[in-house]
């Protein structure tokens, strides 16, 4: 996931809308872009995508605010719970 963060931070920046929501658009963007990262070590896609999709979630879940995940985006790649969507995936 550490190879993903320069990645994230970009895609937020880029993604961030002036509401600050997460939008269907920001999501998409951000499963994308995680899905590059996930398919160079998930056994499958459809493992690759869970995780994802977790990821997302638990993003969305602690901050609400896509400015905040941005700020914070190391805390998000660090996050004990964000980074337990691997190890939920290999189950």
């Amino acid at each position: 996931m550490k190879h993903s963060s320069l990645a994230l931070a970009i895609l937020l920046i880029f993604t961030a809308s002036c509401d600050n929501t997460w939008d269907s658009e920001a999501k998409d963007m951000f499963h994308q872009s995680c899905m590059e990262d996930a398919l160079t070590w998930a056994p499958n896609q459809d493992k690759a995508s869970q995780y994802c999709d977790c990821v997302l979630e638990r993003t969305m879940a602690k901050y609400p605010k896509m400015a905040d995940a941005l700020q914070n985006i190391d805390s998000v790649i660090s996050d004990p719970k964000i980074k337990g969507c691997k190890e939920e995936i290999a189950r």
